[in-house]
């Protein structure tokens, strides 16, 4: 699990950094990463991510947020996939829409992750915000 957690807690860094360096995310995704996310209370759709999309919603992210944090709270290792619960916060950095400049969410996620030659392969997102 060691191995397979210091992959996620590379990519929650560079989540935080608001990174779009994609040889940065190369060297923890697997070239045909699809990442899934359920509907939450930022969206009623399920969105469907490979890794070209990530990096343009990266980009769109740190237009968004002034910061944002990963705490991993708990982390189960069942053969390729490694389930971990987090919780995140993000502090919105511009007024938009319903959210103001200074107001912080915070998210409490299940993020099951499967793993193929050692990068993150597939990603599903359950994501609970609380609410404001």
């Amino acid at each position: 699990m060691d191995e397979k957690l210091a992959v996620v807690y590379r990519y929650f860094q560079l989540l935080e950094n608001f990174s779009v360096d994609a040889a940065e995310f190369a060297g923890i995704f697997h070239p045909n990463i699809i990442q899934t996310e359920y509907p939450n209370q930022m969206s009623n759709d399920i969105k469907q991510r490979n890794f070209d999309i990530i990096l343009e919603s990266m980009a769109t992210t740190r237009l968004i947020l002034k910061s944002q944090h990963y705490s991993v709270l708990k982390a189960i290792e069942n053969g390729n996939t490694l389930v971990v619960e987090a919780k995140w916060t993000g502090e919105i950095g511009v007024d938009a829409g319903k959210f103001r400049r200074g107001q912080v969410m915070k998210a409490f996620i299940c993020s099951i992750i499967e793993f193929r030659d050692g990068k993150i392969y597939r990603q599903r997102n359950y994501d609970c915000y609380e609410h404001q």
